[in-house]
């Protein structure tokens, strides 16, 4: 293969990746601005909220639509440029665990950001910024 093309290809693997633990962060985000939000929060707060909310909301959504995408071209060469020899068929499984842990993962987020986001709803139109 050309050298041009596997530096692209090693460079889209390697952005799958850190959209992966981006997505992951974003996850965990939620779910800390979801358990932590304070019931009794003043009018800036609830604002300051709804601005983080909708950031990580953007960062979230931009790191799952490139890890589909990078992950075509990724699943595509996997076994010619990523397959491990050493650890054969093994890392089939492994694979298959780590996929089922970042499901669980994007699962977890996907509830906190549906939660978080009837909550900023209610907000906005609190503050009569939108709803």
């Amino acid at each position: 293969m050309d050298s041009l093309f596997d530096i692209a290809l090693m460079t889209n693997n390697y952005s799958h990746d850190i959209a992966t633990a981006i997505l992951a962060i974003s996850g965990a985000a939620m779910w800390m601005l979801s358990r932590n939000y304070p019931e009794s929060a003043t009018q800036e707060m609830e604002l300051y909220f709804v601005r983080i909310y909708q950031s990580i909301t953007k960062m979230a959504k931009y790191s799952l639509i490139w890890i589909l995408i990078a992950g075509v071209p990724r699943v595509t060469f996997y076994k010619q440029y990523e397959w491990s020899t050493t650890a054969g068929d093994l890392q089939v499984i492994a694979i298959i665990i780590k996929h089922i842990v970042m499901f669980l993962l994007v699962g977890t987020g996907l509830f906190y950001w549906s939660k978080l986001s009837r909550r900023v709803k209610l907000l906005k139109i609190k503050n009569n910024t939108g709803g």
